[in-house]
């Protein structure tokens, strides 16, 4: 009976030596097994029905990554979890709540570090991605908002919860030939976010040649809040401790209260308004855009346009590109723009082996072929944010994603917080703007009154 006892005990010994960590025995090498979610992988592969190009599905994306990890860590097992992007952002706090994944994904999530470790002792100590060469890695803004910094969670400021991947960049389209019909010259780099809008009233009306109604414009209030930053209307603030109690309310928060810049910002908003389409409240109207009878001059819908116009520029559908063509947001007085919306990938709070799980993240940003695969096929709406883009065929391929790499990276916003101003204007201000529920005052008044009342309610939760 003992010697069966003593058998049984070996077995389970050798059981938890395979297993623990992560690890599988294949042959007669151990595999350490990293298990990776990422957003935007399927079960199969999809094909973009415009550009036609394949995104290959968890299998294929599998064998892709570990040929890359087995570059300098042959021992690597990859086990990818896809996450569809509708709830992306539940799942990923069910999955490092669960333990499920070692590396998990994020942009700018308030509650990260509920989700993932500090990687400040790792960059303390390592020999390639450290603080003393982080900045000649990556582009400045990546850097800058790397660093962790939110009112609601002073105590974690400055730690580093991510390394990015990847950065939006987001356009307008116009429509070459409504503009040639009225004689409008096109919009170029440098065109104000006023002049923009004079040039879409103008074509607000009876086509000359067609006889058929055009509309200036189609706007939304998805991301609307960050064309305040094209008109000054909200200011770069910048904090060491990230105390709420310890900054300038006259500086930050007084200010909108009688700001010309604010009014300014919701008076185009209404313009813009003005010359959409009546469905523009409920999101309706430009659904015959980028066809040959397209009625709208500009669009200014940035969630759903960009990355329609890219899908045809992966097309090479010049008949489109020819005619529709893109524009940048245009800069504020100081040559910045909104949008700094990084993607990110992380270690779990729950991985099962960090170390291994840093290794793993270290070669997921920097390796030039994961970052040519992620945006090529994951995410091609994004830019990558390294500064070495030699030999990256999504830049080199593409003259635009070129123009759109350096144009984001010399004019992102920057700033240590943006939710005190951001979660008020996209949640009770801009969609009120599209039913003209507001006048222009009296949105730069509800501005207002919501950071009010969001810096004075954070700051008593806080027990500052």
């Amino acid at each position: 009976m003992k010697k069966f006892v003593c058998f049984v005990l070996i077995g389970c010994l050798i059981v938890t030596t395979l297993f623990a960590g992560g690890s599988a025995e294949t042959g007669n090498v151990t595999k350490r097994t990293i298990r990776i979610a990422i957003p935007g992988v399927s079960e199969t592969d999809t094909i973009d029905p415009i550009s036609g190009v394949v995104t290959p599905g968890l299998s294929k994306s599998k064998k892709f990554f570990e040929e890359q990890f087995h570059k300098t860590l042959p021992d690597v097992n990859v086990e990818l979890i896809g996450v569809a992007w509708d709830g992306w952002i539940q799942k990923m706090e069910v999955l490092n709540n669960s333990g499920d994944i070692d590396i998990g994904f994020f942009t700018n999530q308030i509650a990260v570090p509920d989700w993932y470790m500090d990687l400040t002792p790792y960059m303390a100590q390592d020999k390639d991605i450290n603080f003393n060469n982080f900045d000649d890695l990556f582009i400045p803004s990546a850097v800058h908002y790397s660093y962790y910094k939110s009112f609601n969670y002073p105590e974690y400021t400055n730690n580093v919860y991510g390394l990015p991947i990847g950065i939006i960049n987001e356009i307008f389209v116009f429509d070459k030939e409504i503009f040639d019909h009225y004689g409008v010259p096109y919009p170029t780099e440098k065109t104000t976010f006023r002049e923009l809008t004079d040039m879409a009233e103008k074509m607000a009306g009876i086509d000359p040649v067609t006889g058929k109604q055009t509309y200036g414009a189609f706007v939304s209030d998805h991301w609307m809040e960050w064309f305040s930053v094209s008109f000054d209307a909200v200011k770069p603030l910048f904090s060491e401790d990230m105390i709420l109690a310890n900054i300038d309310e006259n500086e930050y928060v007084e200010y909108i209260k009688d700001s010309p810049e604010v009014l300014e910002f919701f008076k185009t908003m209404l313009r813009l308004v003005d010359c959409s389409p009546a469905g523009v409240a409920t999101g309706s109207g430009a659904e015959r855009f980028f066809a040959e009878d397209n009625n709208i001059a500009i669009n200014f819908d940035v969630n759903t346009i960009n990355s329609l116009w890219l899908s045809y520029m992966f097309a090479n559908a010049t008949h489109i590109t020819d005619r529709f063509q893109p524009v940048f947001i245009p800069e504020n007085s100081k040559g910045y723009q909104g949008f700094p919306e990084f993607t990110r990938f992380a270690v779990s709070k729950k991985a099962k082996d960090p170390e291994l799980a840093w290794e793993v993240l270290k070669i997921m940003v920097t390796s030039k072929d994961i970052i040519n695969y992620y945006i090529t096929y994951i995410q091609p709406d994004k830019l990558p944010v390294i500064k070495d883009i030699s030999g990256l065929k999504i830049l080199e391929d593409y003259e635009m994603n070129q123009k759109r790499y350096e144009y984001q990276a010399a004019t992102t916003f920057m700033t240590d917080d943006y939710w005190n101003w951001r979660g008020v204007l996209r949640s009770s201000v801009c969609n009120r703007l599209l039913t003209k529920s507001y006048t222009a005052e009296e949105a730069r008044q509800a501005f207002y009154d919501g950071v009010k009342k969001w810096v004075s309610d954070t700051k008593r939760q806080l027990g500052q």
